[in-house]
Parts: C-alpha cells; sequence; structure tokens
C-alpha cells in the first residue's frame, strides 16, 4: 500500500480516539483495515462487500478509496470517493471503543455515567477546512450509498444528527435516516417515540422550521451514544465525556445556532422544514426487512463544511447480522440496562440480541436472585422500550454475548408451561413485519421466558451441576497456556 493510502491519526492512534482518523490508524496498525482501490459503485456494491465480511465474521473495517456512483445525477470526484464502512463490525471493536473487555462494558457504562463530562467548544476544527454555501452546496458529489435492492434511492445512513430544544440550552443527539434527494435536500424520518420528535413538534408549534446540524465520520464512540435512549436529563454528548475521560470538542456551526463535533470529516447544515413533506422509502430497516413509502418531512441543507480529503462513513442495514444493528443495539442494551438497574439493581446487562429489541435478553445477579424476579425484569424492560418484544431472562451465569450459551440456557433451564408469559396488545414497533397486516399500526404481543436455573427442590441429575473443568483447572489452563504449544 503507497504511503498516501496510509491514515494518519489527528492526534494519537491510541484510545481514547477522539476522531475517525486516530480509530482507522489503530486499526491500520493492528491489522484490521482492509483497503479496496478498485473503482466500487456506492449504489449496492459497497453492500454486496459487507455483506460478505459480515458473513465471514470479519473483524475488519474496510476502506474503498475509489468510489464511484450509477446514481442518476452523481459525480464523485476527488477529494469525495474515499469512504469507510465496518468500523461497528465486530465484538472486538466494542472491546477497543470502550478499552475493556465485553465482560466489564456494562460495569465500564455504569459506573462512568455517574460522573458526566460536558462538552467544551473550540474556535479552530477541521471539520471546517472547506466551507460551501449557496450553489456550491451539492450532496451528489458525496459516496452516498444504497445497500438494498428494493431501496428508494441512497441514503445517509451514519449521520448523527443534532438538535437543540428551542426552550433549553439542551442538544439531543441521534441517528436518523435521511434519504438523499437533491444536491441540497433529503428526507428524515421522525418517529413519536424519539427524543427529536418532541423537538421537532415543539417548533412545530412555534411555527418555525427546526435547525439540524449532521456529522458524519466521527469517532467510534459518538454513534454508540447517538444510538442509545439517553433520558432527557442526560446528554449523549455528556456521556461521550464519561467513557473517554475528557470533554468532547466542538465548534460552532456556521448558519445555525448549534454546536458539533470539531474533528467530524464532514458536517451538513440546515433545517428540517416545518409544513413540508416528500415521499421517502422504502428503506432496508433493521429488521431484515424493507419499511414501505411514506410522507415524511423534509431536511433543507444550507451549508457543508468538511475536511479538505474528507472520508465519507456509512454503515450497511439489512437483515442481521449488520453494522447498523450492531452498533444501534450496542447503545440500547447499555443504555436500557443502566435505566433498569434504578429499578431492579439485580439487572446486570440488557442486549438486544437482534432487530434492535425484537428479541432481548435481560441478565439477573444470581446472588441476588428470588423467586418471581425474572418476570419482574421482563415486563420492566420492555415497558422501558417498545421495540423489546422477545424476551429471554437468563442468570449471570451466563454470558450475554453468546448466542450458543443463551440458546443453552432455554434449552435445560425453561419449561413452556410454567416458565412463559405473554402479555398481549401493547405498545410494539410498526417496522415489526409480523404485526397483522391491516391490523392496528404498532400493536403487538410480548413474550418473556424464564431461562433462568430453578430452585430447589430439584432432582438429584441435576443438582450435579454443569459438566465442565473446575474453576481451578481453567485458571490453570489459562495460566499455561502459552506453554502447551512450545517446541
Amino acid at each position: 500500500m503507497s504511503n498516501e493510502r496510509r491514515i494518519q491519526p489527528d492526534n494519537h492512534d491510541e484510545w481514547p480516539f477522539l476522531s475517525l482518523r486516530d480509530y482507522l490508524a489503530y486499526l491500520e496498525k493492528n491489522d484490521r483495515l482492509l483497503h479496496i482501490d478498485k473503482p466500487v459503485d456506492a449504489n449496492l456494491e459497497i453492500g454486496g462487500i459487507s455483506r460478505k465480511l459480515l458473513d465471514e465474521g470479519s473483524d475488519k473495517a474496510c476502506m474503498f478509496w475509489n468510489t464511484t456512483s450509477s446514481f442518476e445525477g452523481y459525480n464523485i470526484e476527488s477529494p469525495y470517493q474515499v469512504c469507510v464502512e465496518g468500523i461497528h463490525r465486530h465484538m472486538k471493536m466494542f472491546e477497543d471503543i470502550f478499552n475493556v473487555s465485553k465482560k466489564d462494558i456494562y460495569k465500564n457504562w455504569f459506573e462512568k455515567l455517574l460522573k458526566p463530562i460536558p462538552p467544551t467548544i473550540v474556535k479552530d476544527a477541521s471539520c471546517k477546512e472547506v466551507v460551501l454555501k449557496g450553489d456550491d452546496i451539492d450532496l451528489q458529489k458525496i459516496p452516498i450509498e444504497r445497500c438494498g435492492s428494493k431501496q428508494g434511492g441512497p441514503f445517509i445512513s451514519l449521520g448523527n444528527c443534532l438538535t437543540k430544544h428551542p426552550d433549553m440550552d439542551v442538544t439531543n443527539l441521534g441517528i436518523y435516516r435521511l434519504q438523499a434527494k437533491s444536491k441540497n435536500h433529503t428526507g428524515i424520518l421522525i418517529v413519536p417515540h424519539q427524543s427529536v420528535a418532541a423537538i421537532y413538534a415543539k417548533y412545530d408549534v412555534l411555527g418555525k422550521s427546526m435547525p439540524m446540524a449532521v456529522a458524519i465520520g466521527t469517532d467510534p464512540l459518538l454513534p454508540i451514544c447517538a444510538a442509545a435512549p439517553f433520558p432527557v436529563n442526560l446528554s449523549e454528548l455528556d456521556g461521550w465525556g464519561s467513557i473517554t475521560g475528557r470533554p468532547l470538542e466542538m465548534v460552532k456551526c456556521e448558519t445555525i445556532d448549534i454546536s458539533v463535533p470539531a474533528h467530524s470529516e464532514y458536517i451538513l447544515e440546515g433545517e428540517v422544514l416545518q409544513g413540508t413533506r416528500e415521499m421517502e422509502g422504502p428503506f432496508g430497516e433493521y429488521t431484515g426487512f424493507y419499511s414501505g413509502v411514506r410522507d415524511l418531512p423534509v431536511f433543507k441543507v444550507n451549508c457543508i463544511t468538511h475536511r479538505k480529503d474528507p472520508i465519507y462513513s456509512t454503515v450497511t442495514i439489512g437483515k442481521p447480522p449488520s453494522e447498523a444493528n450492531s452498533l444501534t443495539e450496542m447503545g440500547f442494551g447499555l443504555e436500557l440496562a443502566r435505566v433498569c438497574r434504578n429499578s431492579l439493581p439485580e439487572v446486570t446487562g440488557v442486549r438486544s440480541m437482534m432487530a434492535h429489541g425484537l428479541c432481548t435478553v435481560i441478565q439477573i445477579s444470581r446472588e441476588r436472585r428470588y423467586k418471581g424476579i425474572a418476570m419482574r425484569a421482563g415486563n420492566l424492560v420492555w415497558t422501558h422500550k417498545s421495540h423489546v418484544k422477545n424476551v429471554f431472562v437468563i442468570d449471570d451465569d451466563i454470558d450475554i454475548w453468546s448466542n450458543e450459551d443463551i440458546l443453552w440456557a432455554f434449552a435445560t433451564r425453561f419449561q413452556a408451561n410454567k416458565d412463559m408469559v405473554t402479555i398481549p396488545n401493547v405498545s410494539g414497533v410498526r417496522l415489526d413485519p409480523s404485526e397483522p397486516y391491516g391490523g392496528e399500526e404498532g400493536i403487538s404481543c410480548k413474550m418473556i421466558m424464564d431461562c433462568t436455573e430453578p430452585f430447589p427442590p430439584m432432582h438429584a441429575p441435576y443438582m450435579r451441576g454443569v459438566a465442565r473443568p473446575s474453576p481451578e483447572t481453567m485458571e490453570m489452563v489459562e495460566k499455561n497456556w502459552d506453554e502447551y504449544f512450545k517446541d
């Protein structure tokens, strides 16, 4: 690989990663960054390559140095052809991003968010090396991709959207799909349960458009915070500071009263218009199916700022496994576990196992377990988030990150006639394809499966315990592991 293709970090190639380039340089140093110099089409081909890497279980991100686009009207030339995807593809990446092993990710999240660190405002920022306004604005120079064959066009899938409540100095951060419609406007999906919907409604009452900025190509932790369902009184930006131990550097926008991450690759500044809607979709969703065509609000772009040689960051969305699922499910599970612990301290973890909560796993402490707690935990979690539908409750001797462990608990600790409850006619999600067509949208049935170890009395074969070497033996084997393979 030529020197021109090597990623130079902005700050350092170790944790904490303060920019996308810091993280890419880290991946490069650890031989976990793939490079493709051959021309690759943003229309489906990038998605196809990503799908193959996901299916193979790759833990590497992929840089596309020569992105083209067969979309009508698109003209991607230097310096806009560089695109990266896959920076949240694998569990190993989350361990790097949080700087802890997967078994300590929940503890790390619980403890560090007790001490929020707010952002700091800087004057100079790399995201403003180039400033485009008026006729110079052109989204069709950016390698915005389409990864589903029936998708209605190119979508910005990893846009970190920042909005502010008109009555409070509170910035909300979230990821919303943005269908690129022209050189200067996109569609935007705003759904009722999101914080941005309440902010947008407030501007609507005032008869004003909602200012919004979109940061693309940020450090890898920011999208995780954006995907986490933070409570109103805790900013996602403060949460970023908590995890890294330092304030997020931000800079004021050129045209609106919003600050954005200073080291972003692209910033789109504009407003979500009031009184203007356009048809949007279809879109390949986290469920693995397509959402339909709907009349949705419009985001008008009034300014684009970017680095001199910007890197466009994207995620593949669709049938799990997908990077979008792993990204959103990480933030979803961590924050949902933290919130639930306020009411039920026995909860040690919540994992969205599939399709952003349609299959969810709750882990509870064996030391603090009592009869009935599994159903109590299951009901607590689904009432907190409408996405939660089918719930497994497991003990903390089961690895919450292992699908095999979870299914083993389901196979050996669950009896359907006594360990399962269903709750019909409650809030669900419109994107769930199992909801009856033609029925009332967003109405679902929840199911809780208690896969925790039964309480005594237990029959003799079960009391013999789990068949595996003793902890002392495994500790010895781990200690001597390298010695076993020496010549």
